[in-house]
């Protein structure tokens, strides 16, 4: 039982242990006797104990793993073959081959630079040049087996190198968190050497087989197919659908007292917040709000508003994002937004030449002795000119003085969450809104002291309302999430097909991937330069 267990973790890490080992039983009765047999697991046999998503994530994945053999473990040796199927939890096509010749291949150990051997051997981290150095002598001898390797036999080839020296390879934040799978930094630099390599040269590319509606339907079925403001579940989370109500309850008792806060709400509005009673309604009426939250369809904000009032209190609403992951939000950020902002703006003020035109003129302003505004802030700024996205694109500019009906009536609020920063810029303001749905759901001055609560209210409000990011702030976002927030899924929440383009405006096919790239390679450079110069 315990390998069932294993292979379920590598799919489902944030599986929490009852539910784990209720499925691992449920198998079993099945007639699940090792790893081998869950590639003939249905949904059928799980759904009852899995959220829909989940139970495509780990059908999908485990009949993939079925490749090659598990638990696969490797020597120290440098002569060993790697012998690892897929059993990662960074996702893959579901369409793309895998042959023999990779779990047989052996990684050149031989052939790198002594300075990269010095620093594996050490437990370090390699030099930039010495990393990439590794990655063209690897694919170099990875050609030599295929001209073109696919995603699925460079996913192989990573896991091993990482395996090997995961002190000097995995994917990790400054605090030594291993981000989503730990090695699609590794994944991408391979297979974008391949790319690179085959450029122009047709006679080495794959041939595809023609995708099918039965494809599209199975090959990407955690993914969404609107490119507008989705609804999705589970994602980073922790309780995201609790299975029991609290000893005692039913679902009438939780709904008398749904009605209870909804009759305080209507005489004291979100003043009612501090009430204690209030606030022992909302702990133990949890798994009802998620009830309501996770139904299909969808409610509208207004009709969560309606129905759960004190959800948009930034008390409640941040109270329900630690329920839900088992982080302290405010806390966090707190802790960390102005001494990792500070950081930031030091990283790219010290290689200021480095940068574009639009990141230094951001950066003149942020790195101003007299300017207002904290580090954290000033830093966001920054991070969305280096990412090439509008400050609008989660923030919206107001007037002290304007009020969530005038914000409604004059603003042109868009469905995705924005912050309404009130004041002459984003810099300066003092007080501050959030909206969705083109609704202003928390007014200034309702207990958003400053700038880290209201980015704490917008984040959480993608978790707690199911939310899928915008696309055009998704980077950014992603960016808050694994470096500030440090919730580091093998996924990221903005799932859309489609985007804007940032050069000629028009819709364009949206390049979808399981975690951004852009923001693993940054992290990973960020973490890097500290590390060679603290």
């Amino acid at each position: 039982m315990d390998s069932i267990e294993k292979a379920i973790q590598a799919v489902l890490p944030q599986l929490d242990e009852a539910k784990l080992e209720t499925l691992v039983n449920e198998l079993v009765k099945v007639g699940v006797e090792g790893p081998d047999d869950l590639q003939f697991i249905q949904e059928d046999d799980i759904k009852h104990l899995l959220t829909p998503i989940q139970c495509r994530k780990i059908i999908h994945s485990l009949k993939v793993c079925n490749a090659g053999p598990s638990n696969p473990q490797l020597s120290p040796s440098s002569s060993e073959p790697l012998s690892v199927a897929y059993s990662s939890t960074c996702p893959i096509s579901s369409i793309s081959p895998i042959s023999a010749w990779v779990n047989s291949f052996e990684v050149p150990w031989n052939k790198v630079r002594l300075t990269l051997r010095r620093a594996v051997d050490a437990g370090e981290r390699p030099a930039p040049d010495d990393r990439r150095h590794l990655i063209k002598v690897t694919v170099d001898a990875m050609r030599e087996r295929s001209l073109n390797p696919t995603r699925r036999e460079c996913v192989v080839v990573a896991k091993a190198i990482t395996q090997k020296y995961p002190n000097s390879f995995l994917d990790k934040n400054e605090e030594g968190e291993l981000i989503g799978c730990g090695y699609f930094s590794i994944i991408n630099q391979l297979k974008t050497r391949v790319e690179y390599l085959n450029r122009g040269n047709s006679l080495s590319r794959l041939r595809k087989h023609k995708r099918t509606q039965r494809d599209d339907e199975d090959g990407d079925d955690d993914q969404p197919a609107v490119a507008t403001c989705a609804r999705i579940d589970s994602y980073g989370c922790v309780r995201w659908q609790p299975a029991d109500y609290p000893d005692g309850e039913t679902s009438a008792s939780l709904e008398e007292k749904k009605l209870e806060m909804i009759d305080i709400f209507s005489r004291e509005g979100l003043k009612g917040a501090e009430r204690g009673r209030v606030e022992d309604l909302m702990a133990i009426t949890y798994a009802k709000q998620r009830e309501y939250i996770n139904a299909k369809p969808s409610p509208s904000i207004l009709d969560v508003g309606k129905e759960w009032p004190f959800l948009f209190s930034q008390k409640f609403l941040l109270s329900h994002f630690t329920t839900l992951t088992n982080v302290e939000l405010y806390t966090r950020l707190n802790e960390d937004m102005d001494k990792k902002g500070k950081r930031l703006l030091d990283f790219f003020s010290s290689q200021i030449t480095k940068w574009r035109k639009e990141v230094r003129a951001v950066l003149k302003e942020a790195i101003k002795k007299d300017r207002e505004g904290s580090d954290g802030l000033a830093a966001m700024l920054v991070m969305l000119a280096h990412f090439k996205e509008q400050e609008e694109s989660i923030f919206l500019i107001a007037d002290e003085t304007t009020t969530p009906a005038d914000a409604e009536a004059q603003l042109s609020l868009p469905v995705t969450p924005r912050i309404i920063m009130l004041g002459e810029t984003i810099l300066t303001a003092k007080k501050w809104m959030l909206s969705i749905e083109g609704k202003v759901v928390i007014p200034p001055g309702a207990h958003m002291a400053d700038f880290t609560t209201a980015l704490a209210a917008l984040f959480a409000c993608y978790y707690v309302f199911n939310l899928e990011c915008q696309v055009e702030a998704s980077t950014t976002l992603e960016f808050v999430q694994r470096f500030l927030v440090r919730i580091n899924p093998d996924s990221n929440k903005c799932t859309a097909k489609e985007q804007m383009s940032k050069t000629t405006g028009r819709v364009v096919k949206r390049k979808t991937s399981y975690m951004n790239p852009h923001v693993i390679s940054f992290i990973r450079d960020f973490t890097e330069f500290y590390l060679l110069t603290d």
